[in-house]
Formats: structure tokens, C-alpha cells, sequence
């Protein structure tokens, strides 16, 4: 194969940008395909002078998707959204905004496709709007480009992370960090640097052609573990409560009218559904990388949130 250049849609987000970077490291030229180009800067710094290009693509737009393709032997489509809001819905951008990008790449020659999922893509029967959407999503993928290889990372952390942030956010403010129902539900982390290396892997090999990789990190947690964890790296001596998921449920629905909601009702019931590896299914290790642990990169970015501060010389290290 002779991949040189790389478009990565969603390269302006926070897996996009961990995907721009890896890439610019190995020599790759990328473009960075998103739909607000002011947000996609700052990733120009990531590579040599020229060698990371931006161009403004609106996947509801197929002339501006094919166009953000020309000339790239390898796509990578890394967008997605957390929550709907307007025009942006679920279905309108992981599923007709993959299937656009997948007849694009078809059209255009393209040599490979990476699609980023999610764990639990293969749920088939999950009511789940967001999961479903997923589902949706690859199947669209395939559809319109054979040959694709799909990678599902369950929570993804790292320093712009969602869930340890958010986390974090609220035990250094609430009197107590809440779970969701009794925070037994089960998640397997993985860091945002590893799914940037195991998109170069995969473009690297060519026998990962038409195969699944499901992404974790080398430890499974409980969600009550998780808020522990973070609790111990922020400093911060307080109670573990947990939320029925109903109640919850009712906040979610009503917060996702908010601008920016902190939690949908999508989100609550993912929070009360295992996001783990299914046994046997191959992942970093398939593609010679060693993940990495949580407990290794949380201190880096989660000090800011202790008691005084990230100077506070008498907090832990």
C-alpha cells in the first residue's frame, strides 16, 4: 500500500484531534474535515509546517465531502455527536453522515476506510437512540465500502475527556458524587492516545481490512470504582450516592433541552449498561499495542480539580 495522505472527518473533536495527531507522528499528510474549521486550529501545531490542512465540510453536503476525499488514499471517519440539538440529530450524522462519506470513498478509489463506533455497535435489539444509531451507522459504512475496519473504544478518557472531567467537576463542588443506580455497571476505559495508535496500526496492516477491533483499557471497572478513583486523585473525602436510574432518567430528559446538556436520557441508560470487551474479541493487543492504564494518565490532567489547586504542593502525587 502506498497511503500518504489521510482525510479524518471529525478531526476537529477530541478522538479526531488524539487520530490527527498519531497520524502527523508517523508522516502521514492529513486533511481535517469538519463542519466549524475555527475549532480545528489549534491541530495544526500537531505536525510540520503544511503537513496538517483543514478544509470546511458539512456531511449533509456530499460535494463538500467528496472534495475533503480527492486526492487522500485512506479516510477515517471519527465524527459523531453526544447529544441531538437542531439539525444535528443522530441519525443525520452517524448514519447519513457515514453512509455519504462511505459511497465518497468508494467513488473516489479510496484504499481504506476506518469507521470510530462504539462498544455495544452490535446490539441490534437496543432501544437506545444513540446505540441504535450506531448500529445504523456501521452497517451503512459496510455497506457502502466493503472493505472497511471499524473500531468500537468503549469510554474513552484522556485530558478533554467527558466522564472523568464531569466527574471530577462535581466532587470538587457537591457535597457527594453521584452514581447511577448502584454504580455496578461495568466499564473498561481506554485512552485517547491508544485509538490514535490503533488507527495508524490499522492502516498500516493491510490484513485489517473488513475486521472489528474493540478498543479498552486493561482493566474493567465498576462505575461506583471509577468515582473512587477519581475521588482518591482529586483529594477529595466525600460519599459515593447512588441515583435510581429512574430519577436520573427524568433529569436526563429534561437537561437535553438545555444549550449544552451535562445529561440526556440516552446517556443515563448507557450508564446503567456494561461497556466492556466481549471475550475473545480482538483489540490493542491484536495490533501490538500494550493499553494504558487510567490510574497512569488521570493524575496528568485531574489535579487541577484538587484542594488548592494543581500547585497545591500538599496534595498527592
Amino acid at each position: 500500500m502506498s497511503i500518504k495522505q489521510v482525510t479524518v472527518f471529525g478531526g476537529s473533536g477530541f478522538v479526531g484531534r488524539a487520530i490527527v495527531r498519531a497520524l502527523a507522528q508517523e508522516g502521514f499528510q492529513v486533511r481535517v474535515a469538519c463542519r466549524r474549521i475555527e475549532l480545528a486550529e489549534r491541530i495544526k501545531t500537531a505536525g510540520e509546517v503544511g503537513q496538517i490542512t483543514i478544509m470546511r465540510t458539512n456531511l449533509r453536503a456530499p460535494a463538500s465531502v467528496a472534495a475533503a476525499i480527492a486526492g487522500s488514499q485512506a479516510v477515517v471517519n471519527a465524527s459523531g455527536i453526544a447529544f441531538q440539538r437542531g439539525r444535528q440529530k443522530y441519525h443525520s450524522v452517524h448514519v447519513e453522515g457515514a453512509r455519504t462519506i462511505a459511497e465518497a470513498a468508494r467513488s473516489a478509489g479510496v484504499q481504506r476506510l476506518v469507521h470510530m463506533s462504539g462498544i455495544g455497535a452490535d446490539q441490534r435489539n437496543s432501544t437506545n437512540k444513540y446505540v441504535r444509531s450506531k448500529v445504523d451507522a456501521e452497517d451503512a459504512i459496510v455497506a457502502g465500502f466493503t472493505n472497511a475496519t471499524i473500531l468500537r473504544p468503549s469510554v474513552i478518557f484522556g485530558p478533554e475527556d467527558a466522564m472523568f472531567n464531569r466527574m471530577a467537576q462535581i466532587a470538587a463542588k457537591a457535597p457527594f458524587l453521584p452514581v447511577v443506580g448502584d454504580g455496578s455497571a461495568k466499564v473498561q476505559p481506554v485512552f485517547v492516545g491508544d485509538v490514535g495508535k490503533a488507527v495508524v496500526a490499522v492502516l498500516e496492516r493491510p490484513e485489517t481490512a473488513k475486521a472489528v477491533f474493540e478498543l479498552c483499557g486493561p482493566r474493567v471497572y465498576s462505575y461506583r470504582e471509577i468515582a473512587a478513583l477519581v475521588l482518591r486523585e482529586v483529594d477529595r473525602h466525600k460519599r459515593i450516592v447512588g441515583i435510581p436510574a429512574g430519577l436520573m432518567k427524568i433529569a436526563g430528559f429534561f437537561a437535553q433541552f438545555l444549550p449544552v446538556p451535562p445529561l440526556t436520557y440516552d446517556q443515563v441508560d448507557l450508564l446503567v449498561t456494561d461497556n466492556v470487551a466481549r471475550p475473545g474479541a480482538p483489540g490493542l493487543a491484536a495490533l501490538g499495542i500494550e493499553p494504558t492504564a487510567a490510574e497512569a494518565i488521570l493524575p496528568m490532567y485531574l489535579d487541577r480539580y484538587r484542594v488548592g489547586g494543581r500547585y497545591n504542593l500538599h496534595a498527592p502525587a
